[in-house]
C-alpha cells in the first residue's frame, strides 16, 4: 500500500481498493464504482497507461487486472454500462469506500462517479470474480472450491451425449428479428466501410436469465447507405455461441447447485441431484433459459440481399470469456468487400 502512494502520481494508486475478508482470507464485501459520461472506450487506455508502470500488476484480460502488494492482493475489472463504465473491486487489505486510491484516481481525471446500486451487473461480476478465482489466477485471494465440479462435468459430458443427433439443438434457419428487445444494453458501437458505404451498429446486452454468466446477446445492424441493392453473401464468426452451449453449460448451474457452492459443500452430489423438488423448478428454469436464448441462437444469414438505403438485422450470442467478432462478405455492382466488425 505505502509502495503504492509513494508513486511518480496519484494515478500509481489506482489498485488500490478493496472488500472486507474475514481471518480466513474469505471474501466477504464487493464493491463497484459507476464512472459516469466515460465510455469504457475512453476509460481502459488511461488505465492501461497507467497500470503498464506497475511490476506488480499482471491483466488477466483486456479490461481485467490483478495486483499483490506485500500481503495485500487486489482484482480490478472495468465493464461496460452503455454511456458509463463500471469499476469492479475485490481486496483483502483495508477499505475506505469514499476516500482510496481509486476514486483519488477518479478526481484526478475529473470523472464523475457514484457507487453502483444496479443489482444485476453486481451479480454478473461477482460470478466473473469467483470464476477468476477458481481458475487459479488470483494466487492469494481465496474464494470458495467448485466443490461440484466432478457433477457438472459428469452432467456436461452426458448433456453432450444427449444432444447429439438432436433435431432441437440444431441450428435455427435465419430469419430476420424486427420484434424490440426487452434486455438492457451495456454497450453499444458503430463502425462505418465508406468503401461498401456500409454501417454496422453492435449492441451489447445482458440477457435475464443463467445464461448472463457465460454469454451476452448481441444485435448487429447493417446499414445499406447506397443507392445500389447488396446482396450479403455470408457472415461467418470463428466461435459464436449455440444453444447447445447454453443449456448444457445452465442446466449443471442453477439454483440447486449454487446454494452447494456458496456453503462449500457438495450437496448435489450427496443427493445425486435428485430432489424432486428442486428438479421441478430447475427444469422451469431451464425452459426460461431457452426460451430466451433461442432468439440469440439462429444460424447466420447467407445469400441475403439487402435493398438500397435499407438495413438488415443479425442476433446471436458470444461467449463472455473471448466474444469473437462477425465477418461480412458482401457483393454491389460486381465487386466484393469483406469487413470484419
Amino acid at each position: 500500500m505505502k509502495k503504492m502512494l509513494r508513486g511518480i502520481c496519484v494515478l500509481s494508486s489506482i489498485i488500490i481498493f478493496s472488500a472486507t475478508a474475514n481471518a480466513a482470507g474469505m471474501i466477504k464485501d464487493y464493491h463497484a464504482y459507476r464512472i459516469k459520461d466515460q465510455n469504457i472506450r475512453s476509460v481502459v487506455p488511461v488505465v492501461d497507461n497507467i497500470l503498464s508502470r506497475e511490476i506488480e500488476v499482471k491483466k488477466l484480460a483486456k479490461t481485467a487486472y490483478y495486483a499483490t502488494y506485500d500481503n495485500e492482493h487486489y482484482y480490478l475489472k472495468f465493464y461496460p454500462a452503455l454511456n458509463d463504465t463500471d469499476v469492479y473491486i475485490v481486496t483483502d487489505a483495508e477499505y475506505d469506500k469514499n476516500n482510496n486510491g481509486i476514486t483519488d484516481f477518479f478526481k484526478s481525471q475529473n470523472y464523475r462517479y457514484e457507487m453502483l446500486e444496479d443489482k444485476e451487473a453486481y451479480k454478473e461480476y461477482k460470478f466473473d470474480f469467483i470464476d477468476y478465482a477458481r481458475s487459479g489466477a488470483l494466487d492469494g485471494l481465496f474464494t470458495l472450491p467448485d466443490g461440484l465440479k466432478p457433477l457438472k462435468k459428469g452432467m456436461n459430458k452426458l448433456n453432450d451425449k444427449l444432444s447429439k443427433g438432436n433435431d432441437k439443438t440444431s441450428a435455427i434457419p435465419y430469419s430476420e428479428d424486427k420484434d424490440p428487445i426487452n434486455l438492457t444494453c451495456i454497450d453499444s458501437e458503430t463502425f462505418n466501410n465508406p468503401e461498401a458505404n456500409v454501417t454496422v451498429t453492435v449492441n451489447e446486452y445482458r440477457l435475464k436469465n443463467k445464461e448472463n454468466k457465460y454469454v451476452h446477446a448481441f444485435e448487429y445492424i447493417v446499414k445499406n447507405n447506397s443507392n445500389y441493392d447488396i446482396k450479403v453473401e455470408k457472415v461467418y464468426s470463428e466461435r459464436l455461441a449455440a444453444l447447445k452451449d447454453i443449456t448444457t453449460s445452465t442446466f449443471v448451474d442453477l439454483d440447486r447447485l449454487d446454494v452447494a457452492d456458496n456453503l462449500g459443500v457438495p450437496l448435489a452430489v450427496a443427493t445425486g441431484g435428485l430432489s424432486l423438488g428442486f428438479t421441478v423448478a430447475n427444469n422451469v428454469r431451464l425452459g426460461m433459459v431457452i426460451k430466451e436464448a433461442s432468439r440469440y441462437a439462429h444460424s447466420l444469414p447467407e445469400n441475403y440481399d439487402l435493398k438500397a438505403n435499407s438495413s438488415m438485422r443479425i442476433l446471436c450470442m458470444k461467449f463472455k470469456e473471448d466474444p469473437k467478432p462477425l465477418q461480412f462478405t458482401i457483393k454491389k455492382q460486381g465487386r466484393t468487400y469483406q469487413f470484419t466488425y
